[in-house]
């Protein structure tokens, strides 16, 4: 049966060929003329958008249908789709050029219809944001097929059945509970909560108390030059030891951790430095190290080779350092390609079980001025996706750092001060946590008072308060508006709603 496209892509519809079936895709008995539920169009069209946007589009059909492409009925798709995924996963960027040539070295090129018909394909897409749509569609068309399929054997075995109804009818239950699970790319199963309360799941185990659980991603952000690496060994050899770290308790599990910057040799007198700093003797298994400097490639290569690796290591932490060396071609400031880092490292820990930490730098400039969650440089998804966020931003006591805690699933914990102290840092309850470092070290030349004072008895508009501040006391653009959300957050000063303009609150 030919396939076709709508009448308004006559340019592709030159393009389709006769599709092959296999043994598995044949019509029920009872319909011998109707071909099983499928989407040519969708179908194209999932592929198309493949083709167009690949860095985002390919892990999200990888999350709707699967890795193997039995989603696809037609065979020429899902031997497209496994070739691009296949080029996806090695780091390289796929086109149609490239997917090509890969087609055309493994000698199927003219079986998935040649050039024209793969060329076709993201000429005839709109746009790539209509992906989801066409997925949706070659996933129900998929659960229909199996659906079908499933049926199909249900309806043999009830005529060659010699036992029991009900254990007939027990059986056909699992077996269409089976389609909906093998349908929805290997995602659990839906719960009625009623009944989930009936059995308390059993919490995932904490790794540093207070801090981090088992099978949690953690990020650890700091300026450059913060000591992050240092601090994360320090975590490492710690949990593989079960004794503190930074003044919380940690329970002891075995740690791999993954140098992708510093030489060995270096890395191995750290090691030795603080564990020594310590009092700790490493026992063996218990602390790993897998030194790929020179070998750090995108996170769509990597990180597959990471879960083949490690898969029965029951490791209980997984510490990749320093994570831009896994980037490739994402783009820190973009919240979709950071999204797919952040969940292909999610799977990592779906699939291991163990806990992720990494570290993340902070943008240029001061950040004191910041609230803890926006310093990480780059997308916000860095700042918001991990469970556990600890902020490390330098106090203005020498060699001293406020830490920070965003917890997801934990409770909160107030900010508190190490100091570090070669090699380790080392909680320090003597340092207020609030006196972070201001640009320079320098004292503000103006206050909020200043400010303040130039309101004086009058009502003024933001534009006209800030020439009057820098015009009578000499207050800078850059510090007017830190010093004006001061007096704002302190109830000093009052936006009117009316006029928009600002005026001196009375006590």
């Amino acid at each position: 049966m030919a396939r076709s496209w709508p009448a308004s892509q006559p340019n592709v519809n030159n393009c389709l060929q006769e599709v092959t079936l296999s043994s598995d895709q044949t019509a029920p008995p009872s319909s011998p003329d109707r071909l099983p539920p499928h989407s040519p169009e969708a179908e194209q069209g999932a592929l198309g958008c493949c083709l167009l946007s690949p860095v985002q589009c390919i892990p999200e059909t990888v999350a709707k249908l699967g890795r193997n492409g039995d989603a696809f009925y037609d065979l020429r798709h899902q031997t497209i789709y496994r070739h691009a995924l296949a080029l996806h996963d090695k780091g390289v960027p796929v086109d149609v050029i490239v997917l090509q040539q890969a087609l055309k070295d493994n000698r199927v090129l003219e079986e998935v219809g040649g050039i024209a018909y793969l060329s076709a394909l993201p000429d005839a897409v709109p746009s790539a944001a209509n992906l989801s749509y066409y997925l949706d569609i070659v996933a129900e068309k998929h659960q229909l097929r199996r659906l079908v399929q499933t049926c199909t054997e249900v309806v043999s075995r009830v005529y060659d059945y010699k036992g029991e109804v009900p254990a007939l009818l027990e059986g056909v239950e699992q077996d269409l509970l089976n389609v909906t699970r093998a349908t929805n790319g290997n995602l659990p199963t839906i719960l009625d909560a009623a009944e989930w309360l009936a059995t308390p799941a059993e919490l995932p185990s904490e790794l540093v108390c207070g801090l981090l659980h088992r099978g949690s991603k953690l990020v650890m952000g700091g300026g450059s030059k913060t000591f992050k690496t240092w601090t994360l060994l320090d975590l490492a050899i710690s949990v593989s030891a079960g004794v503190p770290w930074l003044s919380c308790n940690t329970f002891k599990g075995k740690v791999l951790y993954l140098n992708f910057e510093i030489p060995p040799a270096f890395f191995q007198r750290r090691i030795d430095a603080i564990a020594r700093a310590k009092g700790i003797t490493l026992a063996p298994h218990t602390l790993e190290v897998w030194n790929l400097r020179g070998r750090a490639t995108g996170y769509t290569e990597i990180l597959p080779k990471i879960r083949q690796r490690i898969q029965r290591a029951d490791y209980a932490l997984l510490v990749l350092d320093p994570i831009y060396k896994l980037y490739g071609d994402t783009d820190e400031n973009s919240a979709g390609e950071v999204a797919g880092l952040m969940n292909a490292l999610e799977l990592v820990t779906v699939d291991t079980g163990a806990a992720i930490a990494f570290g993340a730098h902070y943008a240029k400039g001061n950040a004191a001025g910041k609230e803890a969650i926006d310093r990480i440089s780059g997308s916000g998804v860095f700042a918001r996706d991990p469970d556990s966020i600890l902020n490390f931003t330098r106090h203005e006591t020498e060699d001293a750092f406020t830490v920070e805690a965003t917890l997801r699933n934990l409770a909160p914990i107030k900010p508190f001060v190490v100091r570090w102290q070669f090699p380790l840092m080392v909680a320090d309850s003597a340092l207020d946590p609030s006196k972070l470092k201001r640009v320079g070290g320098r004292k503000q030349e103006h206050s909020a008072d200043d400010l303040l004072g130039v309101l004086s008895g009058q009502s003024l508009t933001t534009t006209e308060w800030q020439s009057t501040a820098k015009t009578e006391a000499g207050i800078k653009e850059r510090n007017f508006y830190t010093l004006m959300k001061e007096l704002q957050q302190s109830g000093r000063v009052l936006k009117s709603a009316i006029n928009h303009k600002w005026q001196r609150v009375s006590k």
